[in-house]
């Protein structure tokens, strides 16, 4: 179907052609759905490729906020988890948080939504921190630094300092 709607790139190749973006990805949606639709129908084939999918990145969590307001809502809300040893759930190190712009998605978010969030997928890689680890809270600390606003930083800095 692709190829019908493609292209020739004529610079020096006779095998590669070029399609619109907005049509390849109204061409992806479509084979996505129904290849979603075969799978939940019991499709051997397509059942097997969306459980080795699941297996492979099943463990990633999507949350529609920016960055700022889940970094602090996964700190404060951590430490108000009822547990023996007090902890708090945020990244150590810079380098822990990363920004992965993926422009498929940012234009599927742009025909979706009336005003969407420019940074589309960020990944950031959370520690379980004692409150009682002074070096590892200040590197985390740090480290939201980078990443949160003032308001922010002070509920992080507040939740982990009032005691449970």
């Amino acid at each position: 179907m692709l190829l019908a709607l493609s292209e020739e790139y004529t610079d020096h190749y006779t095998d590669h052609y070029t399609v619109d973006g907005d049509i390849f990805d109204e061409c992806t949606d479509i084979a996505l759905t129904a290849f979603l639709s075969l799978a939940e129908r019991g499709d051997g084939e397509c059942g097997q490729a969306w459980q080795n999918w699941v297996t492979r990145e099943g463990r990633e969590t999507y949350a529609y906020m920016t960055l700022d307001a889940l970094l602090a809502a996964m700190a404060v809300h951590s430490t108000e988890a009822a547990q023996d040893d007090r902890t708090v759930l945020v990244p150590v190190r810079v380098t822990d948080v990363l920004r992965r712009d993926r422009a498929y998605y940012n234009r599927y978010l742009r025909r979706a939504l009336p005003n969407p969030l420019r940074d589309a997928k960020q990944l950031v890689l959370f520690s379980n921190i004692p409150i009682t680890d002074s070096r590892a809270l200040g590197e985390a600390m740090h480290c939201l630094q980078q990443w949160c606003s003032k308001g922010s930083l002070a509920r992080v800095y507040s939740a982990i300092n009032s005691g449970g």
